[in-house]
């Protein structure tokens, strides 16, 4: 939430000025999780409840994940940097959009939503999901 938007909502609910955030540079903290999982589309996304984010389940059930032990966000494409450093997770995996690296720990594949429409895509989901793992090992 930015800051101008927690002001607005203390406006609106008649809190005090005093406890109004003057200053725009909150200390933002890094959230350390096992594995971020990051969509870049908001189409079927794996945020939802839905047969999309059942097969997010399953996927990462595969290589002995679960949602508990992830953190998945919706961002804009030209935000993946940014969201990337606000986390310290162990491995990081970027689903529907393909991404050029040189960290051992970041990873791209397609979408549980494109995977549902084309069930070819499993094999090559698959093998980046065993290195994920391994990664995780």
């Amino acid at each position: 939430m930015t800051p101008e938007l927690r002001n607005d909502y203390l406006e609106a609910l008649d809190i005090p000025e005093f406890l109004y955030n003057k200053n725009d540079s909150i200390p933002r903290t890094k959230i350390s999780v096992q594995c971020l999982l990051v969509e870049t589309s908001p189409e079927s996304s794996f945020c939802e409840p839905g047969d999309t984010k059942n097969l997010l389940a399953k996927m990462l059930a595969s290589i002995g994940l679960s949602l508990n032990n992830t953190t998945s966000i919706s961002i804009q494409s030209g935000d993946l940097e940014e969201s990337i450093k606000s986390h310290t997770a162990r491995v990081v995996l970027v689903m529907g959009e393909t991404i050029k690296s040189k960290s051992d720990n970041l990873f791209s594949t397609h979408h549980p939503r494109d995977i549902l429409r084309n069930p070819a895509l499993k094999r090559e989901v698959w093998e980046v999901l065993k290195k994920v793992k391994k990664c995780l090992s």
